[in-house]
């Protein structure tokens, strides 16, 4: 009687098993069949172009702004040979065509083809209008004022740029105080989060040495 009592406990021990695999596997391969998945955003085509559009606009920006800032630091050089050439009895016009094509750079270029479009039969004071919109600078554009209102007036040339050329210098002076201001400030990044930490660590380790082997 136990035997048999024994053999029945031990067989429906086994189908009870057997039964709660098999509905554990359905359940699991149910689940998996009805599991979401995570939706998966693609970037659109539209989006793709706008992130290029506005990457591509910032590189412009950058590049206008360092042309301008070019054009700025390229000013005072031109305006102080241009006084020179003025105030030696050249005309307005004689003086440009003097000094211009000894100079380089962004401003330099504006005013060559200044020069050019002259030489191919245009006004001067209109067409050294075209330099303060190919560089809107403030500095630029009141060195194109002050040339076209000498042109239409005639008042003196000479004395106007002397003193703008010494107004773009302080310009120029604030401009690179700021900018070393802005270097010694990333300069203590460094000086605070790997010099410091590593002069302490020499000037530390010595001592953790000589209390390790005291105690030892």
């Amino acid at each position: 009687m136990n035997l048999e009592f024994l053999f029945a406990a031990v067989f429906g021990l086994g189908v009870g098993g057997l039964l709660s695999k098999v509905q554990l596997n359905s359940h699991s391969n149910l689940s998996s069949r009805l599991s979401i998945k995570p939706l998966e955003f693609k970037p659109t085509t539209k989006g793709k172009f706008r992130t290029a559009g506005l990457l591509l606009l910032n590189q412009v920006r950058s590049e206008n702004s360092s042309r301008l800032e070019r054009a700025l630091f390229e000013l005072p050089e031109i305006i102080d040979l241009l006084v020179v050439s003025l105030k030696a009895g050249n005309g307005i016009y004689r003086s440009f065509a003097t000094v211009i094509p000894h100079s380089s750079g962004d401003l330099a270029e504006q005013l060559t083809k200044v020069l050019k479009a002259v030489e191919l039969g245009a006004g001067f004071g209109s067409e050294i209008q075209q330099v303060s919109k190919a560089l809107p600078h403030p500095q630029v554009s009141e060195f194109v004022n002050k040339v076209s209102l000498a042109l239409e007036r005639g008042t003196p040339l000479a004395q106007m740029l002397s003193e703008q050329g010494v107004s773009v210098r302080e310009e120029i002076k604030s401009r690179l105080l700021k900018q070393a201001g802005k270097n010694e400030t990333r300069m203590l990044i460094p000086l605070v989060f790997l010099i410091l930490p590593i002069t302490v660590l020499f000037a530390i380790y010595p001592s953790l040495e000589l209390l390790n082997f005291g105690f030892i």
